[in-house]
């Protein structure tokens, strides 16, 4: 493995790892937290059904904007809500579930690579990877139920290596309950993906990766299954009677089976789509892939078979699913992060290949931040936009060089003192990316108008439907609406707030337009200009208010109208 940083020692990783993961954490997942805008339309969805179930006193069945809300079973908003009982409901509190997760899944790698090595060096290092990946960092700050799931996945998988692989594992009762209870929150967090990925798992184990004859003794399958459903018969039989059986038939029906089958949300199947998402997901580690392949090949066992296995598993799960989003394989990363681990502590050099890589997509990286933050451009928000981007640009090139520096030979001062900079920079380049995205929001900028509004004011939106409206103003909307009935509304005389998209630029119009010869600048992807303000000239009373921003629902540039009665 390559020379470790001094602060690294067996040591002071064996006393202090654990306070180090969690300053780490502290340090790359709380900064802007707080502060960046709930990205529609998971997130306000997730952050407003755990408002409004406290708000009906159920633990069961989740609403939004007054409806049921299907998508998800009930973890991810019950550990939302303590945090909301604990310090009010904030973006940081809708999210810190993620950033706890990020911490317990960090310390669960970190003890697997140590029970692996013998090292507690070893697992203090597999817990830093994990903690500096890319996805990671994107997921581990979002108020969505993926981290609490992948925990969940990592506890089961980490018991079934201990139950099944080594199978010498003392006291296997805690191993056992383990393995049985992950399995049952796990589905309480994202349904019977955290069952799928842990049999495929143990599936291409057995029979690709080390096809030999194995004892499943220590599993006690039909107790074992009876303690897994437990927890999801207490939560899913009263959901199941309160909804009379639609909890089912829309929650796995439409967003586990349908997901499978039909790409939804207008998306397009591409084959092979995360061999190549995984890249960017894993930055800056998979660079080091070499260094894992050829310890595979020298030091194969039943453990590191494990381990590949459990990587391969959620690329082989999803790799036909329809729906693709390069977090869905994030189950498979943490025994990637152990192999890395382990294959650094058993190899004594680092591929320059794998170092001239990081750094050359690290330097390119850094070109494009440069170019996007030096764009002259008049408008405010757009400028902050571009300023954000180029921030989460920044962070991005400066993890390629803590990957560089880390697998540099070198000893001495900068040989730990590097990496330090190197996170202290990351931090000060998110902060500037939260505030500037935040500026951008279309739906703060519209909520700022929207706080004095009687009780009885009608809220609609056409056009511009985000579900952070709801969150936002704490209102219930109307979206999706017709101009009929807009026309309808505004005819009245009662209090009411009308949101209308007037125009909206997306970066694949621009592309397409460009591909197919047109000047696309000033080209926008949808017009309503000539509608929305003909509407606001036949009600010259109300009050006016355009709002452009960022959309990150779609990706896009909008322009949206706030029309406004208050009395």
């Amino acid at each position: 493995m390559p020379s470790e940083p001094t602060l690294l020692t067996e040591k002071n990783c064996h006393q202090n790892g654990w306070w180090l993961l969690i300053l780490l954490t502290a340090l790359l997942y709380l900064p802007g937290t707080q502060t960046i805008p709930l990205m529609d339309r998971d997130e306000p969805r997730f952050a407003n059904a755990t408002v409004e179930m406290m708000q009906r006193g159920t633990w069961t069945v989740p609403y939004f904007n007054g409806q049921y809300r299907f998508d998800k079973p009930p973890l991810t908003y019950w550990w939302m809500r303590l945090h909301y009982h604990l310090l009010g409901v904030s973006e940081l509190a809708a999210r810190l579930h993620g950033v706890v997760a990020v911490f317990l899944t960090a310390l669960l790698i970190s003890g697997l690579a140590k029970r692996v090595t013998g090292s507690s060096r070893t697992g203090v290092i597999a817990g830093l990877l994990w903690l500096t990946t890319t996805q990671v960092l994107i997921h581990g700050r979002l108020c969505v139920a993926d981290m609490p799931m992948i925990l969940c996945v990592s506890l089961a998988c980490r018991a079934l290596l201990e139950l099944v692989v080594m199978q010498n594992a003392k006291p296997q009762a805690l191993w056992w309950w383990t393995l049985w209870l992950a399995l049952g929150f796990g589905f309480l967090a994202k349904g019977p993906i955290a069952w799928l990925i842990p049999a495929v798992t143990l599936l291409v184990w057995r029979f690709a990766l080390w096809r030999k004859p194995t004892s499943w003794q220590h599993l006690h399958f039909m107790p074992g299954i009876v303690v897994m459903l437990a927890p999801v018969a207490v939560w899913g039989i009263p959901a199941l009677i309160e909804t009379r059986g639609l909890f089912w038939d829309i929650g796995m029906g439409r967003h586990v089976v349908q997901r499978g089958m039909e790409v939804l949300n207008g998306r397009k199947f591409i084959p092979g789509y995360y061999l190549l998402s995984t890249w960017f997901s894993l930055f800056p580690w998979l660079f080091f892939i070499g260094p894992v392949y050829r310890m595979l090949r020298a030091n194969k066992s039943a453990t590191s078979a494990f381990l590949a296995a459990w990587f391969l598993a959620a690329q082989v799960v999803f790799f036909f699913y329809a729906t693709q989003l390069p977090h869905y394989v994030m189950p498979g990363y943490p025994a990637f992060i152990v192999l890395l681990a382990v294959a650094w502590r058993k190899q004594p050099t680092v591929p320059k290949l794998a170092v001239w890589g990081t750094s050359i997509i690290s330097a390119l990286i850094l070109v494009v931040c440069i170019a996007v933050w030096l764009l002259p451009i008049p408008s405010p928000e757009l400028q902050a936009l571009a300023r954000s981007t180029a921030s989460l640009l920044a962070a991005l090139f400066i993890l390629g060089g803590l990957a560089s520096t880390f697998a540099w030979r070198g000893r001495g001062l900068w040989r730990w003192l590097l990496p330090l900079l190197a996170i202290a920079a990351t931090v000060s380049c998110l902060v500037p990316f939260s505030q500037n995205l935040r500026r951008t929001s279309v739906t703060l900028q519209l909520s700022e108008h929207l706080q004095s509004l009687p009780a009885d004011a009608r809220f609609l939106s056409s056009g511009y439907d985000e579900p952070s409206l709801v969150f936002y103003t704490q209102r219930r909307w109307e979206t999706g609406v017709n101009m009929n009935i807009v026309h309808e509304q505004l005819a009245l005389s009662n209090p009411c707030a009308v949101v209308l998209l007037r125009r909206e630029w997306t970066l694949d119009h621009w592309i397409k337009s460009l591909a197919g010869g047109q000047n696309a600048l000033g080209l926008s992807a949808k017009d309503r200009s000539a509608e929305v303000d003909a509407l606001r000239n036949q009600h010259p009373d109300l009050e006016y208010h355009l709002v452009e921003g960022f959309n990150g629902a779609r990706s896009s540039w909008t322009e949206s109208v706030l029309l406004l009665r208050r009395r």
